[in-house]
């Protein structure tokens, strides 16, 4: 049975772990990333969804559990473990080693291509999550998270941007041993999922008031790829697990935020330049979504901005 939806916060205090202290910060730089070996770790971890990405070098022997299926791992394995799909992990030997990391979305922000996400089990749900490795790949991987924890321990001021260079590296080294775009038959649905997102990509980044954004709602989305708007729901729902509304939503929110902390516009200017018709449609979207207004954001964050999270 599925417990609900752990946060970052629920995964440090279930594993007894400090909290880091750049945890409770707010806004685009809520990026979070971190990395530790699976000593930090306990023996049964519960049935739920999460609210972050989590990549573990499992070695050692357990069950795995998600999409109601159970998984006997005995040999070593890279498991890659996505917010939308509930998972569960039950040691079977005392002996466990690895690594693991954890991260959410704003970490990566758009560093992947979406037509790259498409073919990593992080962000397709219909990809194997479990990558069996050899000893060359265990070796690997275990350069990469290796490489990664010590940089944690650094006060290097690009260190973030260096970790996430090397999770990027480990993303595309799992989607190149998987082999899943030249093993995976692409069929029609598939191929409208990955139209969106390079559709969407392409709307963004946004410049000027004079050239807003033109395609903000699914239906717009469905005309341009000529498809009816509720296939293309039903598609994106069943490969990423959220909605087409909530996937455009997040990446304009997301595109507020870049403008609210690095340009001078005013809140008329950026709610034009997104596509809003009245100011005070988007300051109620960005309000929904956010919990705060456009510009008490900017003020708040504009302090506190961290840049290299």
């Amino acid at each position: 049975m599925i417990t609900g939806t752990e946060s970052i916060r629920q995964f440090y205090l279930r594993t007894k772990q400090e909290i880091p202290s750049d945890f409770n910060y707010e806004g685009l730089s809520s990026g979070h990333f971190n990395v530790k070996p699976r000593t930090y770790m306990n023996r049964v971890s519960p049935y739920n969804r999460r609210d972050y990405y989590k990549v573990c070098l499992v070695i050692g022997e357990g069950i795995y559990r998600s999409r109601d299926e159970e998984f006997f791992v005995e040999s070593p394995s890279l498991i890659f473990s996505s917010p939308s799909l509930p998972s569960s992990w039950h040691s079977t030997s005392q002996e466990q080693s690895g690594f693991y990391c954890l991260f959410n979305d704003s970490f990566l922000s758009n560093e992947l291509p979406h037509y790259m996400k498409y073919e990593s089990p992080l962000f397709n749900n219909t990809v194997n999550s479990i990558l069996m490795l050899d000893d060359q790949g265990v070796k690997n991987f275990s350069n990469y998270f290796t490489q990664m924890e010590s940089l944690m321990y650094t006060d290097y001021s690009h260190k973030y941007d260096m970790i996430r260079s090397i999770l990027l590296t480990l993303i595309y080294e799992g989607i190149r041993i998987q082999g899943t775009a030249s093993k995976v038959k692409i069929n029609p649905a598939d191929r409208v999922v990955s139209s969106f997102f390079s559709l969407l990509d392409q709307q963004f980044p946004v410049d000027s008031p004079e050239n807003p954004l033109q395609l903000m709602a699914p239906a717009a989305y469905a005309e341009a790829l000529n498809v009816h708007v509720n296939h293309l729901n039903t598609v994106v729902k069943k490969h990423t697990g959220k909605t087409t509304r909530e996937i455009i939503q997040e990446r304009i929110i997301k595109e507020a935020k870049i403008l609210l902390l690095n340009t001078d516009w005013n809140a008329a200017e950026i709610a034009y330049t997104l596509g809003f018709e009245y100011p005070s449609h988007f300051n109620k979207y960005f309000r929904q979504s956010t919990s705060v207004a456009p510009l008490l954001f900017r003020e708040k964050n504009r302090v506190e901005f961290l840049p290299n999270i």
